[in-house]
């Protein structure tokens, strides 16, 4: 898994964030959405509504 310069994990696509956030739900980690990074183009998580 590759990161961003702001230490988040990256994911190439929409898909496979929106998966990982599903994922991490099951965890309870917090994270509430997917949002595209302006910085690396990736897509991250967060736990910030939009």
């Amino acid at each position: 898994m590759k990161t961003c310069l702001t230490g988040k994990r990256r994911y190439r696509n929409r898909l496979d964030a929106r998966i990982a956030l599903a994922n991490t739900r099951r965890r309870d980690r917090g994270e509430k959405r997917a949002y595209q990074c302006p910085g690396c183009h990736g897509w991250h998580l967060t736990s910030q509504t939009a």
